[in-house]
């Protein structure tokens, strides 16, 4: 009876907080949509002007499919050349033909564009015409209105895989297009991520309750709140961190390898999950066959691997974008293209959005400011940092225990391996990294600290070994030093 009363009360408070922490994502969501809405603005935060842009736009021009705003109204934004026509003029035809259309934003300065709506898309669809008749029409996006850059209704985003961006146009066909629905796969995601950081921390620990506090710190965390409620990509890379760890965890180290894989189909940071999987692999294969060859030969195997299964599949998620651009166009964007945009530091100077360091991210510097909703008050897309800067000291602090503690062993890969790629990107030329790629790290953060917190930091025998391992280290170093003063 009490296991049952146990398990009923640990259920409760299990999808109490799940609800509690999909209400947060929910919420924030919806004030976004609010504020923007009553500031008479476009409805789009931060990059979200890019990814939900370029995903209307493969709606449209690669599945031929045209978004409604809400249940019964339609809109539709004009892109013009302003040398034939110009918005009074597109005004003065809707007078003249007394059509039942409201002209509500012609407020671009980085295209020339107006936004209309209307109950009756025939209506829009006559006006069309009638402005087709003048050649000034350059292009019709039918949606929510068009965000205020220079060929935005041009523009695919295919630096960046096509899966979130099919997401977004599946919600806008099956709920409508406007800036809410944008945002609900990744409310999704983000509640998907806590799952799956329970799954995680509790194969990994057996204890529920700790695997609980994990979830809770973890969905809590203020950057996975902001990330999990505006439409961009990488929640999907931590939410497919904490998918890969459960595998491992699980020992389904195949599966993790497929599924790292998979999230690349988001965005290739997610191929940083790559390089643990194949840690433990190969390392599997070490302790079976300890050899140079058996370590040659399955990296070898595992990396060709590996590639393989990524281009296969961004080919099969590709092939409607194939399909429209062609594939040695889609090949050149979609790779060449992303790997120099990808490696390279893109905006610089005044006026650009500030960029970080990957260690900036545990101690709060250089912050990404996502939103003002007032001078006063803005959304910084940043961790609780000091609790990340915590969790960051014990895993450099803790490193000895990797040696006895299979468990520390499997969260320490996570962390260093992650951190590693992103030094890596800045060491190779992207030095415009943004302090919301930190979210990859929040599942891992969580763990990592109370894991230690919890199993280390109480445990003098672990501490004492940690201590006699930095003194012998400490020792060394000087040693070596004072031989190297001696010897000159």
């Amino acid at each position: 009876m009490r296991i049952i009363i146990d398990k009923l009360l640990f259920t409760i408070v299990f999808v109490v907080i799940l609800v509690f922490i999909a209400y947060q994502y929910y919420s924030l969501a919806e004030e976004l949509y609010s504020s923007e809405l009553n500031r008479s603005g476009k409805g789009y935060v931060s990059d979200e002007v890019w990814y939900v842009n370029s995903a209307r736009n493969i709606l449209l021009k690669v599945f031929n499919v045209k978004p409604r705003i809400y249940d019964n109204l339609y809109g539709v934004s004009i892109v013009y050349n302003n040398t034939l026509i110009n918005a009074s003029y597109i005004e003065s035809v809707i007078i003249e033909n007394k059509l039942n259309i409201s002209i509500v934003d012609k407020r671009y300065s980085k295209i020339n564009a107006i936004y209309l709506e209307s109950s009756n898309p025939d209506e829009l669809v006559k006006l069309i015409n009638i402005l087709k008749n003048t050649s000034g029409v350059l292009d019709t996006v039918w949606g929510w209105r068009i965000g205020d850059a220079r060929k935005i209704n041009e523009y695919f985003n295919l630096e960046h895989p096509p899966l979130f961006k099919y997401l977004i146009c599946l919600s806008m066909y099956l709920v409508s297009d406007n800036p809410f629905n944008w945002r609900i796969p990744s409310i999704v995601a983000g509640l998907l991520t806590v799952f799956f950081i329970f799954l995680a921390s509790f194969k990994l620990t057996g204890n529920k309750w700790l695997s609980l506090v994990v979830t809770l710190f973890t969905g809590l965390d203020p950057i996975m709140r902001i990330m999990s409620s505006i439409g961009l990509i990488d929640i999907y890379v931590a939410l497919f961190t904490s998918i890969t760890m459960y595998l491992v965890f699980s020992k389904k180290y195949r599966l993790a390898l497929l599924i790292s894989i998979i999230g690349s189909l988001f965005k290739f940071t997610s191929l940083f999950l790559l390089i643990p999987v194949l840690i433990i692999i190969i390392r599997e294969k070490l302790r079976k066959e300890p050899s140079i060859v058996t370590l040659t030969m399955n990296t070898l195997i595992y990396s060709l691997l590996s590639l393989l299964i990524f281009i296969i599949i961004q080919i099969i998620v590709s092939i409607p974008l194939i399909n429209y651009f062609g594939f040695n166009k889609w090949f050149y964007l979609s790779f060449i293209n992303a790997l120099k945009w990808h490696t390279s530091s893109k905006c610089t100077g005044p006026g650009c959005p500030v960029s970080s360091s990957p260690w900036d991210w545990f101690i709060g510097n250089n912050v990404f400011t996502i939103y003002y909703f007032s001078k006063e008050n803005s959304l910084s897309a940043t961790g609780f940092w000091p609790l990340w800067l915590i969790s960051l000291i014990y895993s450099i602090l803790f490193i000895p225990i990797y040696r006895f503690d299979r468990r520390f062993r499997l969260i320490l890969l996570f962390f260093i391996t992650q951190f590693f790629g992103y030094i890596l990107l800045y060491v190779i030329g992207n030095r415009t990294q943004y302090s919301f790629y930190s979210v990859h790290f929040t599942p891992i953060v969580y763990l990592n600290l109370i894991y230690s917190f919890t199993y280390i930091v109480f445990d003098f025998n672990k501490l004492r070994k940690v201590f006699i391992h930095w003194r012998e280290l400490f020792n060394k170093i000087w040693s070596t030093l004072l031989w190297i003063l001696i010897l000159k």
